[in-house]
């Protein structure tokens, strides 16, 4: 079964980080108001404005029922220890040299591409190839690519090289994005009151044709020039934008580590680019693709769900092979409730099989973001309560929802 006690110490150690950057992003933000890793699961039902699921568990597996629970509960299932869900090291290394290999071979090969379509080939087979690169990035973001936490950062960072970016800085904001899940800080699919329609549009289509992307090297050059070992960004006030406090998190970004990804990614693309001799148009095509890929794809699991940060996702239904491609990615509400499940694991224990069509959603969310006072159904208007253990967090409207007592 699932266990009820979070004791994993990197595990435990990057949720801390992750709770001071949240506390001195809240206004007002007091000792013990954000709990990242509550010592045991609660079992109470979160009560609000989200109509929450009354399920039936048809299954005998424990862990599908667990699951399923924590679903109709609308609350995290947190980790206690590797031993029942063993993190696949092996496959998982074999798998980023796989890819990394193959990522520099597509480049190399579309270099020497005689035609803009021949070119235009590898480009796309390239975009795919680092849609499983990001996904083993990813895992090693949550600690879970391999057991040994030098090997799993080290893996991560040689992965998030051919971004090319810094592992460090997307380990920090992708935890921070798991308690911060459908906030104004991250609500991109909605115009929310006070904010321009048109700017917001822009915004958005910018995001999901390759903007995403863009900021990724971009940040990664800028902040490994800020001399000294820490980043002093001024606390936000009261009546701070939700950009603003989510700007925190660079207090608690190490340049020295961002340095050090960028020294990685500069020695890796030396040694590419001498035995592989790409040519900078090539590669400028392959990476648009790869930019608009991944851009694009970033924000489906999260469109115009509902403003809950545990049910503010959604398992889609991919066909296998693309599945297994992005390490079961698609199962993104699970993940969510479970984020230290490895991959490997995520279809069995899923609440339910995936029944909404990933390539409807996909085009789904191009649609124009829309006013929030105008979101249909109704209870995506308003944010609803967290799970028990994480009281003060701030989710909408510059408010801490607490539970009930």
């Amino acid at each position: 079964m699932f266990p009820d006690l979070a004791s994993d110490d990197d595990h435990g150690r990057r949720w801390q980080i992750v709770d001071g950057i949240l506390a001195r992003s809240l206004p007002g933000a007091h000792d013990g108001a954000v709990r990242i890793c509550p010592a045991a699961l609660r079992k109470s039902t979160v009560h609000g404005s989200i109509p929450l699921k009354k399920t039936t568990v048809g299954s005998n597996d424990p862990d599908r029922c667990a699951l399923r629970e924590a679903v109709a509960q609308g609350r995290f299932v947190h980790q206690s220890s590797s031993i029942q869900y063993r993190i696949p090291g092996t496959l998982n290394g074999v798998l980023a040299g796989a890819q990394i290999l193959a990522a520099f071979a597509l480049l190399g090969a579309a270099s020497q591409a005689r035609t803009f379509w021949g070119t235009g080939v590898f480009a796309v087979a390239f975009a795919f190839v680092m849609q499983l690169g990001f996904g083993l990035a990813h895992e090693a973001a949550h600690s879970k690519l391999h057991r040994s936490p030098a090997v799993n950062d080290g893996l991560g960072i040689l992965l998030y090289s051919l971004f090319p970016g810094s592992y460090h800085l997307f380990e920090i904001s992708h935890l921070i994005h798991h308690r911060r899940n459908r906030s104004d800080d991250e609500l991109e699919d909605y115009v929310l009151p006070g904010e321009i329609r048109w700017r917001k549009r822009a915004v958005y289509y910018l995001i999901l044709c390759g903007l995403f992307w863009l900021l990724t090297p971009l940040a990664l050059l800028t902040i490994a020039m800020i001399p000294g070992r820490a980043i002093q960004m001024p606390p936000p006030g009261e009546n701070a934008g939700g950009f603003s406090r989510y700007m925190q998190f660079l207090n608690s970004v190490n340049p020295a580590r961002i340095r050090r990804d960028l020294l990685v990614t500069i020695a890796v693309w030396t040694v590419a680019a001498l035995l592989l001799r790409f040519k900078l148009s090539h590669l400028v095509l392959c990476y648009a693709a790869f930019a608009f890929c991944w851009a694009s794809q970033q924000y489906i699991y999260h469109v115009r769900t509902p403003r809950h940060v545990v049910l503010g996702a959604v398992d889609l239904r991919l066909w296998r092979p693309f599945e297994l491609l992005y390490l079961h990615f698609n199962y993104h509400l699970t993940h969510h409730v479970a984020a230290w499940v490895p991959w490997i694991y995520l279809p069995k224990i899923a609440a339910e099989q995936p029944t909404r069509s990933y390539l409807a959603t996909y085009l789904e969310q191009w649609r124009p973001p829309q006013p929030l006072e105008k979101a249909w159904p109704p209870y995506f208007q308003v944010s609803g309560p967290l799970p028990l253990g994480h009281e003060g967090q701030l989710v909408s409207g510059g408010e801490s929802h607490e539970q009930p007592s």
